[in-house]
């Protein structure tokens, strides 16, 4: 099968007063084309921390993607993209719904709209094309 995620020794710390936090030691994993992925855990575990690391999405500083991580989109290595690649990237290949339901969907409109509207952003489609 073709792997269209991989993610390898992915470590991840931030830093604070009190010294360095890690955050996510090591996890490995991929996704397969035609495949689902389901990252679970308890509160405080590192999904969320793990998911923004492949968006790219880590504020540094306080936070740092370690030497020795590797994030592949398919054949690209996410962790060397500039941010123009990363902007087609982001919402064109991969995206990512928030945790926070109230800021990531528009509670006044259904969710295939919303859907809709990133595909139309960033494939340049109409409405209709979109949907479909």
């Amino acid at each position: 099968m073709e792997k269209i995620l991989d993610v390898k020794n992915l470590k991840v710390s931030y830093h604070t007063y009190a010294g360095e936090v890690q955050s996510v030691r090591g996890i490995s994993f991929y996704l397969n084309k035609s495949e689902t992925l389901a990252i679970v855990g308890e509160s405080g575990c590192g999904k969320s921390v793990t998911s923004k690391s492949i968006m790219r999405l880590i504020d540094c500083p306080p936070g740092e993607i370690k030497k020795g991580s590797e994030i592949y989109f398919g054949e690209k290595d996410i962790l060397k993209m500039g941010e123009k690649e990363l902007g087609k990237l982001r919402g064109g290949d991969i995206s990512m719904i928030f945790q926070d339901p109230m800021t990531s969907l528009n509670p006044t409109m259904k969710v295939g709209k919303q859907i809709a509207e990133s595909i139309m952003i960033h494939r340049g489609l109409k409405e209709k094309e979109a949907f479909a």
